[in-house]
């Protein structure tokens, strides 16, 4: 069933796994605290994810089959981009471009870091 999330978390460590929904869009934001969001699932039709940070670490999984464009804007706090390349202010993983399906991100980072990640 097609999905369009929001979610809202406070304080505390997160882990969601959102590979095996089928999204047609991701609304999150966090509040205190380390918060992983796994997206690489294998997805059929594009859709956009928001993510909004707060105080602490976020760490994005992003899938290497289907292309994705991440917008990253940090507040105070690194942003890491393993195995995206940066291009015109954003960062894209190598099927960007070349994939029928697309992923549209951005992150907005409060205080903390923010990890990307292409698994």
């Amino acid at each position: 069933m097609p999905t369009d999330l929001a979610v809202r978390l406070g304080a505390g460590e997160s882990d969601l796994d959102l590979d095996s929904l089928t999204l047609t869009g991701v609304d999150f934001q966090m509040g205190a605290g380390a918060t992983t969001v796994d997206l690489t699932g294998d997805y059929a039709r594009d859709f956009d994810a928001s993510i909004e940070g707060g105080v602490g670490e976020a760490t994005v999984l992003l899938p290497s089959e289907i292309g994705v464009k991440a917008k990253a804007e940090g507040g105070i706090g690194a942003i890491n981009a393993k195995g995206l390349k940066k291009v015109d202010g954003s960062y894209v993983n190598d099927a960007y471009g070349e994939s029928d399906t697309n992923l549209s991100v951005v992150v907005k980072g409060g205080v903390g870091a923010i990890n990307l990640k292409v698994v």
